[in-house]
Protein backbone atom coordinates (compact mmCIF):
# COMPACT_ATOMS: atom_id res chain seq x y z
CA UNK A 1 0.00 0.00 0.00
CA UNK A 2 1.04 3.02 -0.88
CA UNK A 3 0.65 7.01 1.18
CA UNK A 4 1.49 10.16 0.48
CA UNK A 5 1.88 12.62 3.30
CA UNK A 6 1.02 16.16 2.46
CA UNK A 7 3.00 19.22 4.13
CA UNK A 8 5.75 18.44 5.63
CA UNK A 9 5.49 20.77 8.99
CA UNK A 10 6.22 18.94 12.40
CA UNK A 11 2.70 17.08 12.56
CA UNK A 12 3.46 15.79 8.43
CA UNK A 13 7.03 14.43 9.77
CA UNK A 14 5.69 12.29 12.88
CA UNK A 15 3.03 11.23 10.55
CA UNK A 16 6.08 10.13 7.77
CA UNK A 17 7.73 8.17 10.31
CA UNK A 18 4.81 6.27 11.35
CA UNK A 19 3.53 5.72 8.07
CA UNK A 20 6.96 4.39 6.65
CA UNK A 21 6.41 1.65 9.60
CA UNK A 22 3.57 0.58 7.86
CA UNK A 23 3.42 0.93 3.93
CA UNK A 24 5.20 2.25 1.53
CA UNK A 25 5.55 6.32 1.82
CA UNK A 26 6.66 9.44 0.33
CA UNK A 27 5.83 13.15 1.29
CA UNK A 28 5.77 16.22 -0.66
CA UNK A 29 6.31 19.83 -0.01
CA UNK A 30 6.42 22.98 -1.38
CA UNK A 31 9.80 23.65 -0.15
CA UNK A 32 12.49 21.70 -1.22
CA UNK A 33 14.48 21.94 2.02
CA UNK A 34 11.76 20.92 4.17
CA UNK A 35 10.41 18.10 2.07
CA UNK A 36 14.00 16.42 0.99
CA UNK A 37 14.61 16.92 5.23
CA UNK A 38 11.41 15.11 5.51
CA UNK A 39 12.17 12.57 3.42
CA UNK A 40 15.50 12.02 4.61
CA UNK A 41 14.65 11.60 8.51
CA UNK A 42 11.59 9.14 7.11
CA UNK A 43 13.92 7.31 4.52
CA UNK A 44 11.17 7.91 2.19
CA UNK A 45 10.81 9.57 -1.08
CA UNK A 46 10.19 13.39 -1.25
CA UNK A 47 8.43 15.54 -4.60
CA UNK A 48 7.86 19.36 -4.50
CA UNK A 49 4.86 19.11 -6.83
CA UNK A 50 1.80 17.72 -6.02
CA UNK A 51 1.14 16.74 -9.41
CA UNK A 52 3.87 14.78 -9.82
CA UNK A 53 3.41 13.15 -5.82
CA UNK A 54 -0.11 12.30 -7.19
CA UNK A 55 1.10 10.48 -10.70
CA UNK A 56 3.01 8.29 -7.97
CA UNK A 57 -0.73 6.76 -7.71
CA UNK A 58 -0.90 6.62 -3.62
CA UNK A 59 -3.24 4.67 -1.87
CA UNK A 60 -4.27 7.05 0.44
CA UNK A 61 -3.12 10.83 1.27
CA UNK A 62 -2.47 12.26 4.65
CA UNK A 63 -3.18 16.04 4.13
CA UNK A 64 -0.96 18.14 6.72
CA UNK A 65 -0.90 22.12 5.19
CA UNK A 66 -2.55 24.56 6.41
CA UNK A 67 -6.50 24.45 6.92
CA UNK A 68 -7.56 27.20 4.51
CA UNK A 69 -5.62 24.56 1.93
CA UNK A 70 -7.04 21.19 3.31
CA UNK A 71 -10.02 21.02 0.70
CA UNK A 72 -8.65 21.75 -2.53
CA UNK A 73 -5.73 19.13 -1.69
CA UNK A 74 -7.85 16.66 -0.63
CA UNK A 75 -10.12 17.00 -3.82
CA UNK A 76 -7.01 16.45 -6.10
CA UNK A 77 -6.24 13.42 -3.76
CA UNK A 78 -9.69 11.86 -4.13
CA UNK A 79 -9.54 13.02 -7.99
CA UNK A 80 -6.14 11.00 -8.23
CA UNK A 81 -7.91 7.75 -6.58
CA UNK A 82 -6.65 8.11 -3.07
CA UNK A 83 -8.49 7.83 0.07
CA UNK A 84 -7.72 11.10 2.31
CA UNK A 85 -7.05 11.83 6.02
CA UNK A 86 -7.24 15.23 7.16
CA UNK A 87 -5.53 17.19 9.70
CA UNK A 88 -7.75 19.28 12.14
CA UNK A 89 -9.31 21.48 11.41
CA UNK A 90 -10.73 19.87 8.79
CA UNK A 91 -11.16 22.73 6.82
CA UNK A 92 -11.09 26.96 7.60
CA UNK A 93 -14.65 26.55 6.70
CA UNK A 94 -17.57 23.91 6.66
CA UNK A 95 -18.07 24.99 3.01
CA UNK A 96 -17.84 22.37 0.83
CA UNK A 97 -17.00 19.58 3.11
CA UNK A 98 -20.17 17.74 2.21
CA UNK A 99 -19.22 18.62 -1.30
CA UNK A 100 -15.94 16.83 -0.55
CA UNK A 101 -17.22 13.60 0.94
CA UNK A 102 -19.61 13.23 -1.82
CA UNK A 103 -16.94 13.43 -4.48
CA UNK A 104 -14.99 10.57 -2.62
CA UNK A 105 -18.29 8.14 -2.01
CA UNK A 106 -18.97 8.63 -5.94
CA UNK A 107 -15.20 7.42 -6.41
CA UNK A 108 -15.75 4.97 -3.79
CA UNK A 109 -13.11 6.06 -1.55
CA UNK A 110 -13.25 7.61 1.70
CA UNK A 111 -12.48 11.31 3.72
CA UNK A 112 -11.42 10.61 7.34
CA UNK A 113 -10.78 13.47 10.01
CA UNK A 114 -7.61 13.28 11.95
CA UNK A 115 -9.07 12.36 15.87
CA UNK A 116 -5.69 11.38 18.04
CA UNK A 117 -7.36 12.02 21.20
CA UNK A 118 -10.06 9.48 20.75
CA UNK A 119 -7.03 7.11 21.05
CA UNK A 120 -5.53 8.98 23.91
CA UNK A 121 -5.44 6.34 26.30
CA UNK A 122 -7.50 9.37 29.01
CA UNK A 123 -10.12 9.71 26.82
CA UNK A 124 -10.24 5.96 25.45
CA UNK A 125 -10.81 5.25 28.78
CA UNK A 126 -13.30 7.64 29.27
CA UNK A 127 -15.77 6.14 26.57
CA UNK A 128 -14.83 2.61 27.10
CA UNK A 129 -16.37 3.66 31.19
CA UNK A 130 -19.17 5.93 30.49
CA UNK A 131 -20.83 3.65 31.62
CA UNK A 132 -20.00 3.77 35.15
CA UNK A 133 -21.13 7.02 36.07
CA UNK A 134 -24.76 6.03 35.23
CA UNK A 135 -26.63 8.66 32.71
CA UNK A 136 -24.22 11.60 32.13
CA UNK A 137 -25.09 14.94 33.46
CA UNK A 138 -22.39 17.23 32.72
CA UNK A 139 -18.27 17.58 31.59
CA UNK A 140 -15.91 19.74 32.30
CA UNK A 141 -12.40 19.40 29.96
CA UNK A 142 -9.38 21.80 29.64
CA UNK A 143 -6.31 21.78 27.68
CA UNK A 144 -3.53 24.63 28.98
CA UNK A 145 0.45 24.32 27.54
CA UNK A 146 2.75 26.89 27.04
CA UNK A 147 2.50 28.38 23.23
CA UNK A 148 6.28 29.15 22.88
CA UNK A 149 7.28 25.55 24.02
CA UNK A 150 4.52 23.99 21.48
CA UNK A 151 7.11 23.88 18.49
CA UNK A 152 11.05 23.98 19.44
CA UNK A 153 12.95 26.24 17.19
CA UNK A 154 9.98 28.16 15.53
CA UNK A 155 9.00 31.56 16.36
CA UNK A 156 5.14 31.14 18.04
CA UNK A 157 4.31 34.83 16.87
CA UNK A 158 4.65 33.34 13.38
CA UNK A 159 2.16 30.63 13.99
CA UNK A 160 -0.63 30.40 12.12
CA UNK A 161 -2.58 29.62 15.33
CA UNK A 162 -1.47 33.25 16.33
CA UNK A 163 -2.53 35.85 13.61
CA UNK A 164 -5.83 37.33 13.65
CA UNK A 165 -8.51 36.21 12.17
CA UNK A 166 -7.63 32.73 11.79
CA UNK A 167 -9.73 31.85 15.64
CA UNK A 168 -6.90 31.43 18.23
CA UNK A 169 -6.67 28.79 20.95
CA UNK A 170 -10.30 27.90 19.70
CA UNK A 171 -10.01 27.22 16.70
CA UNK A 172 -6.31 25.63 16.77
CA UNK A 173 -7.54 23.17 19.96
CA UNK A 174 -10.51 21.59 18.22
CA UNK A 175 -9.74 18.19 19.95
CA UNK A 176 -11.94 19.05 22.97
CA UNK A 177 -14.59 19.59 20.63
CA UNK A 178 -14.31 16.35 18.77
CA UNK A 179 -13.80 13.89 21.66
CA UNK A 180 -16.62 15.67 23.80
CA UNK A 181 -18.92 14.89 20.66
CA UNK A 182 -17.81 11.34 20.37
CA UNK A 183 -18.83 10.51 24.01
CA UNK A 184 -21.80 12.61 24.37
CA UNK A 185 -23.28 13.71 21.03
CA UNK A 186 -23.57 15.93 18.38
CA UNK A 187 -23.02 20.27 19.69
CA UNK A 188 -26.35 22.36 19.27
CA UNK A 189 -25.79 25.26 21.11
CA UNK A 190 -22.37 26.61 22.10
CA UNK A 191 -21.72 30.46 24.11
CA UNK A 192 -18.15 31.24 24.65
CA UNK A 193 -15.41 33.98 25.89
CA UNK A 194 -12.22 34.29 24.36
CA UNK A 195 -9.31 36.90 25.08
CA UNK A 196 -5.92 37.49 25.06
CA UNK A 197 -4.88 38.08 28.54
CA UNK A 198 -1.60 36.74 28.43
CA UNK A 199 1.98 38.31 27.43
CA UNK A 200 3.44 36.09 23.99
CA UNK A 201 2.84 39.00 21.60
CA UNK A 202 0.61 37.09 19.32
CA UNK A 203 -2.59 38.55 17.39
CA UNK A 204 -4.59 35.90 18.15
CA UNK A 205 -6.87 34.90 21.65
CA UNK A 206 -4.57 32.81 24.06
CA UNK A 207 -7.88 31.79 26.48
CA UNK A 208 -11.13 31.06 26.03
CA UNK A 209 -14.57 29.67 27.96
CA UNK A 210 -16.71 27.87 26.30
CA UNK A 211 -20.02 26.03 27.18
CA UNK A 212 -21.91 23.59 25.17
CA UNK A 213 -25.22 22.03 24.64
CA UNK A 214 -25.25 18.88 22.95
CA UNK A 215 -28.28 16.90 21.58
CA UNK A 216 -28.44 14.17 24.01
CA UNK A 217 -29.00 16.87 26.97
CA UNK A 218 -25.67 16.61 27.94
CA UNK A 219 -23.86 20.31 28.85
CA UNK A 220 -20.23 20.62 28.63
CA UNK A 221 -17.52 23.13 29.40
CA UNK A 222 -14.35 23.61 27.93
CA UNK A 223 -11.06 26.00 29.11
CA UNK A 224 -8.20 26.49 26.82
CA UNK A 225 -5.66 28.30 27.18
CA UNK A 226 -1.87 28.98 25.46
CA UNK A 227 -0.60 30.59 28.99
CA UNK A 228 -0.03 26.96 31.60
CA UNK A 229 3.68 26.65 31.80
CA UNK A 230 3.62 22.74 32.22
CA UNK A 231 0.75 21.13 29.97
CA UNK A 232 -1.92 19.59 31.16
CA UNK A 233 -5.22 18.32 29.60
CA UNK A 234 -8.15 16.47 31.37
CA UNK A 235 -11.76 16.12 31.29
CA UNK A 236 -14.39 15.59 34.08
CA UNK A 237 -17.35 13.69 33.61
CA UNK A 238 -20.19 13.76 36.35
CA UNK A 239 -23.36 11.38 36.03
CA UNK A 240 -26.12 10.42 38.43
CA UNK A 241 -24.17 7.16 39.96
CA UNK A 242 -20.49 8.80 39.85
CA UNK A 243 -17.98 10.49 38.65
CA UNK A 244 -15.25 9.96 36.15
CA UNK A 245 -11.86 12.13 36.16
CA UNK A 246 -8.95 12.14 33.56
CA UNK A 247 -6.15 13.80 33.94
CA UNK A 248 -3.16 14.37 32.34
CA UNK A 249 0.25 16.53 32.93
CA UNK A 250 3.62 16.92 31.68
CA UNK A 251 5.10 16.52 27.50
CA UNK A 252 7.55 13.59 27.40
CA UNK A 253 6.83 12.34 29.41
CA UNK A 254 3.23 12.49 30.13
CA UNK A 255 1.58 11.48 33.15
CA UNK A 256 -1.74 10.60 33.06
CA UNK A 257 -4.46 9.09 35.35
CA UNK A 258 -8.24 8.43 35.30
CA UNK A 259 -10.21 7.87 38.49
CA UNK A 260 -13.78 6.88 38.86
CA UNK A 261 -15.32 7.99 42.40
CA UNK A 262 -18.85 6.27 42.82
CA UNK A 263 -22.16 7.88 44.66
CA UNK A 264 -22.64 6.82 47.81
CA UNK A 265 -18.98 5.46 48.38
CA UNK A 266 -16.03 7.46 49.72
CA UNK A 267 -13.64 5.00 47.82
CA UNK A 268 -11.60 5.50 45.04
CA UNK A 269 -10.99 3.55 41.78
CA UNK A 270 -7.88 4.24 40.01
CA UNK A 271 -9.25 2.93 36.22
CA UNK A 272 -5.92 3.74 34.20
CA UNK A 273 -2.63 5.33 35.41
CA UNK A 274 0.84 5.43 33.92
CA UNK A 275 3.70 7.78 33.73
CA UNK A 276 4.88 7.99 30.58
CA UNK A 277 2.08 8.07 27.64
CA UNK A 278 3.66 6.94 24.93
CA UNK A 279 3.15 10.05 22.59
CA UNK A 280 2.98 8.12 19.26
CA UNK A 281 0.52 5.59 20.30
CA UNK A 282 -2.48 8.01 19.45
CA UNK A 283 -1.36 8.67 15.51
CA UNK A 284 0.16 5.17 15.33
CA UNK A 285 -3.31 3.72 16.32
CA UNK A 286 -5.09 6.26 14.11
CA UNK A 287 -2.95 5.31 10.79
CA UNK A 288 -3.56 1.90 11.34
CA UNK A 289 -6.84 2.66 11.00
CA UNK A 290 -7.00 4.37 7.95
CA UNK A 291 -4.84 1.80 6.60
CA UNK A 292 -7.73 -0.69 7.47
CA UNK A 293 -10.33 1.82 5.96
CA UNK A 294 -8.39 2.11 2.66
CA UNK A 295 -8.09 -1.64 2.47
CA UNK A 296 -11.95 -2.19 3.27
CA UNK A 297 -12.51 -2.27 6.79
CA UNK A 298 -14.68 -0.80 8.90
CA UNK A 299 -12.63 1.68 11.32
CA UNK A 300 -12.81 3.88 14.45
CA UNK A 301 -11.93 6.82 12.89
CA UNK A 302 -13.72 10.14 12.56
CA UNK A 303 -15.58 10.73 9.35
CA UNK A 304 -15.34 13.60 6.69
CA UNK A 305 -18.42 14.83 8.13
CA UNK A 306 -17.84 14.70 11.90
CA UNK A 307 -14.80 16.93 10.81
CA UNK A 308 -17.57 19.20 9.53
CA UNK A 309 -19.48 19.26 12.54
CA UNK A 310 -16.01 19.43 15.25
CA UNK A 311 -15.32 22.39 12.77
CA UNK A 312 -18.90 24.03 12.80
CA UNK A 313 -18.78 23.90 16.47
CA UNK A 314 -15.66 25.20 16.88
CA UNK A 315 -16.23 28.23 14.62
CA UNK A 316 -19.82 28.45 16.46
CA UNK A 317 -17.62 29.37 19.73
CA UNK A 318 -15.58 31.52 17.76
CA UNK A 319 -18.83 33.25 16.77
CA UNK A 320 -20.61 33.36 20.55
CA UNK A 321 -17.13 34.82 21.72
CA UNK A 322 -17.05 37.65 19.27
CA UNK A 323 -20.46 38.70 19.56
CA UNK A 324 -21.39 37.84 23.18
CA UNK A 325 -24.61 35.52 21.95
CA UNK A 326 -25.10 32.13 22.05
CA UNK A 327 -24.72 30.53 18.70
CA UNK A 328 -27.45 27.58 17.71
CA UNK A 329 -26.43 25.31 15.49
CA UNK A 330 -29.86 24.25 13.00
CA UNK A 331 -28.69 20.85 11.85
CA UNK A 332 -26.71 17.91 13.18
CA UNK A 333 -24.04 15.92 10.84
CA UNK A 334 -25.88 12.68 10.07
CA UNK A 335 -24.32 9.57 10.71
CA UNK A 336 -23.25 7.46 13.90
CA UNK A 337 -20.12 8.18 15.46
CA UNK A 338 -17.07 6.01 15.23
CA UNK A 339 -16.54 3.27 18.04
CA UNK A 340 -13.80 3.26 21.18
CA UNK A 341 -10.19 2.81 20.35
CA UNK A 342 -8.29 -0.75 21.57
CA UNK A 343 -7.13 1.22 25.03
CA UNK A 344 -8.02 -1.11 27.65
CA UNK A 345 -9.21 -0.02 31.20
CA UNK A 346 -8.56 -1.59 34.10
Amino acid sequence: MKILVVGCGSIGQRYARLTAARAECAVVDVDPARANACADEANVRAWTDLASALAWCPDGVVVATPPASHLAVAGQAIAAGASVLVEKPVSSTVDGVADLCDQAQSRGRQVYGVCNMRFHPGVATLRNRLSDVGRPLFARAWFGSFLPDMRPGVDHRKLECAQAGYGGVILDNVHEFDYLTWLFGPVVEVRAAAERIGDLGIESTDTAWIWVRHASGVHSEIHLDYLQRRKRRGCEVVGTNGTLVWGSEGKRPERCVVRLYRAGSEDTHTVFATDAVDADQPFAEMMDGFLDGIGGSHVSLASGLDGAHVLRAALAACEAAETGRSVVLATAVDGPMPGPSRWASG
